[in-house]
């Protein structure tokens, strides 16, 4: 390890109060000591010995940190080292005294701004590598459903039939991601109309069929899907939400489970309180997952459904729950 990645490091660890007071102490302690050592010779800058402290404690600890660092370092200097019979008032005294602040705060300011602007890089860095992760996990979905599409897009002998098939449903599957591409708005900013399939839904709200024909438009084939349930409206950040995990499911029936089996169905029923059930018949036999995937992540850290599935060796269940408050009926 570098010595850039060793300070880089340090600058980035959430200190305990104890470590924190503990820095402060040992920021004071160090220069007051060197400070003692130096003994006449460095009466004429008493200061001195603290200004780097005082840079570091800002540089790993922040400027609270180094502001407590100048303020208890000016009265050790005040109470070790400048013993004199000055009046506080005189002026030389004064001078050196706003000298010693302007040079103190300028230190912090330096230090608090290389802090800052090293911990924003790093978490630009870690969003960087979770889009980066987001990204290639979606491309490879995407050339899977792809490649699960060709396979069940069945047209006979006819090359045209099967072109048009195939087309269709890859356009279903860009509308689909166009909508995942489209993250909801922040709580109070405005509303606009949501386009779903061709139709408005008023509000920023979204029918919740409407929705689930969205996310399986991609991969409908021969009735494989069985939907029934109450007319519902959902807010726009659980629909957008509800429409990835019904997208991820999707992919994976179609990968792995019962949409990859010509016989393969699938059966999605919601209730009035917005509680939702999949579940997957006539596939191949389930398997559960030997390692936890960016999807089985995604589903952990849902913030508005919470989410149990059964690796029932029959077919996948499912049970997507809201939240939040019972969603309104139109």
């Amino acid at each position: 390890m570098t010595r850039i990645e060793a300070v880089r490091r340090a600058i980035l660890l959430d200190l305990s109060p104890w470590q924190w007071l503990a820095g402060i102490a040992l920021a004071i302690a160090l220069p007051a000591a060197l400070r003692w050592l130096l003994g006449p010779l460095g009466s004429a800058v008493p200061f001195a010995p603290f200004f780097p402290f005082v840079l570091l404690a800002a540089v790993f600890m922040g400027w609270r940190a180094a502001l407590a660092v100048c303020i208890a370092a000016t009265v050790v200097v005040e109470w070790m080292f400048l013993a004199t019979s000055l009046s506080l008032f005189d002026p030389h005294r004064l001078t050196l005294a706003l000298l010693i602040v302007v040079a103190n705060l300028a230190l912090i300011a330096v230090g608090d701004t290389l802090r800052r602007t090293v911990r924003q890089l790093d978490a630009l860095a870690r969003e960087q590598d979770i889009v980066a992760r987001e990204m290639y996990h979606r491309v490879q979905n995407a050339l899977g459903v792809v490649q699960a599409l060709i396979g069940v897009s069945h047209a006979g002998d006819d090359p045209e039939r099967f072109r048009q098939d195939l087309l269709g449903r890859v356009q279903a599957l860009a509308n689909a991601n166009r909508l995942l591409d489209s993250p909801p708005r922040e709580a109070g900013a405005s509303r606009a109309r949501v386009v779903v399939e061709g139709r408005q839904v008023a509000d920023g709200r979204m029918g919740l069929d409407q929705l689930i024909h969205t996310a399986i438009a991609p991969f409908h084939k021969d009735e494989a899907f069985r939907i029934e349930g109450p007319p519902i409206l959902l807010e726009r950040a659980p629909a957008y939400h509800l429409l990835l995990v019904l997208h991820e499911l999707c992919t994976n029936a179609l990968k792995h489970g019962a949409l990859s089996d010509p016989r393969g169905s699938v059966s999605i029923c919601w209730d009035a309180d917005g509680v939702l059930l999949w579940h997957e018949s006539d596939g191949p036999p389930v398997v559960p997952p030997r390692r936890r995937g960016l999807g089985s992540r995604m589903f952990a850290v849902q913030q508005h459904w919470t989410l149990d599935r059964d690796f029932a060796p029959s077919g996948l269940s499912c049970r997507i729950a809201l939240r939040a408050s019972a969603p309104a009926r139109p």
